[in-house]
C-alpha cells in the first residue's frame, strides 16, 4: 500500500457478479472494486505478494438482517499446500464474521 493506505498498485474495476474477485492477484498492493449492475458491492485489498488481505462488503444478502454495512472481513494466509496436480498453492481463508473493530478506513480507504 502507498501512503495512507492508498493502493500503490492501483485500483482494478470489475463489472460482474459476486464471487468474481480473485484472492490472488498479479496486481500487488492493489484494490479491486466489484460492481454489480453499476453498484459497488465489494472492495478487496491485496498485499505486496498479491494475496488478499481484506474485503469490504457494501451490500450482500442478509437473510437474518444482522449485518451492518459496510463491514470488513480479514483474510489470513494459512500456508502452502500441494494440490492434486502437484502444484504448490497458497491457502487463504477469510474470517466468516465481520471484523469486530469495524471498517478500517485509515489503512483501507474505499475512495480516493
Amino acid at each position: 500500500m502507498g501512503a495512507g493506505g492508498i493502493p500503490s498498485g492501483g485500483i482494478v474495476i470489475v463489472n460482474g457478479r459476486r464471487g468474481d474477485l480473485p484472492i490472488v492477484s498479479s496486481h500487488i498492493n492493489s484494490r479491486y472494486d466489484l460492481y454489480v449492475n453499476g453498484v459497488k458491492v465489494q472492495s478487496r485489498w491485496f498485499d505486496a505478494n498479491g494475496l488478499a488481505v481484506r474485503n469490504r462488503d457494501f451490500d450482500h444478502q442478509d437473510a437474518h438482517n444482522n449485518h451492518e454495512f459496510p463491514h470488513d472481513h480479514r483474510w489470513h494466509n494459512k500456508g502452502e499446500y500441494v494440490d492434486k496436480h502437484g502444484q504448490i498453492r497458497i491457502r487463504l481463508e477469510r474470517d466468516e464474521e465481520p471484523d469486530p473493530a469495524g471498517p478500517d478506513y485509515i489503512n483501507y480507504p474505499s475512495e480516493e
